[in-house]
């Protein structure tokens, strides 16, 4: 669907709800009766179509301030937080040298953000996500967590990638995917139903039973811990090839472009 094509029908059914709902949303009518999440769906939807009823609105799309916001959800986890600090330096390194300035978000609040184009969840729970959304109508993206909403690009690590690695570096042997815990419960099944041994990881002391094991890695703080003390294959999460691709989803939803595939696999 092009930008110029774009009309009100386009908004009511992506939106699920009438034409005559989407009129009296944009014109923000106190008279008709429109429950809040209603009324926030259809203002996504004309958010991510840049759906704009005249040309003032429309000049809003085109109002680039080449800045991020991300939101890393609240841990009490060393490890976990080595993890996030680690991913924010890669983020604020790779997005800076394509002229993309990064604010942290405040963990405890999700607040509206007017200041940036785009906001990047990393590794956040389904109902932070939908609680975002609901007080944002810019372009939010899901990086490393599953929100499984064709409104919104999650970006996740390719789960074949990792065992075509691991099989190639264990021979066959059996082996344990070792990773940080999330608070991502669809993250979660993912991986149960993926991998044949899998489990979750808070805190070091954690760790102390896991020596002379097959490990499968992914996240850059457990292969620093338990590289010497193990057999282990560590394929990192977060590649330039996912940050090229999370750079690519997110130009193309600050810049309305329509794209099918919004779950994206690196």
């Amino acid at each position: 669907m092009s930008r110029s094509k774009v009309t009100i029908k386009d908004v009511a059914r992506e939106a699920g709800v009438s034409i005559a709902t989407v009129s009296y949303v944009i014109n923000d009518r106190i008279d008709i009766k429109i429950s809040e999440a209603t009324r926030k769906k259809v203002l996504q939807v004309i958010n991510l179509l840049d759906y704009s009823p005249n040309q003032a609105a429309k000049a809003l799309a085109a109002n680039r301030k080449s800045l991020l916001g991300i939101y890393i959800s609240p841990t009490q986890s060393m490890m976990e937080n080595a993890e996030n600090m680690f991913m924010l330096k890669k983020l604020v390194n790779f997005f800076h040298q394509n002229k993309y300035e990064i604010i942290l978000l405040d963990d405890q609040n999700l607040e509206k953000c007017d200041q940036a184009d785009a906001i990047i969840c990393y590794n956040t729970s389904g109902d932070n996500f939908r609680k975002l959304g609901n007080n944002n109508f810019i372009p939010l993206l899901a990086l490393d967590c599953m929100i499984h909403d064709p409104l919104f690009f999650q970006i996740n690590t390719d789960p074949e990638r990792l065992k075509s690695a691991a099989d190639a570096h264990f021979n066959g042997d059996a082996y344990t995917y070792l990773t940080l815990a999330t608070q991502n419960e669809e993250k979660i099944a993912f991986y149960s139903n993926t991998y044949n041994n899998v489990e979750f990881i808070s805190f070091y002391e954690d760790l102390e039973e896991y020596t002379d094991k097959n490990l499968l890695l992914s996240d850059q703080t457990l292969f620093e811990v338990l590289k010497t003390k193990n057999n282990v294959c560590y394929v990192p999460s977060l590649t330039d090839s996912k940050l090229a691709k999370l750079y690519e989803c997110i130009e193309s939803a600050v810049a309305r472009t329509p794209i099918d595939q919004h779950d994206v696999l690196v």
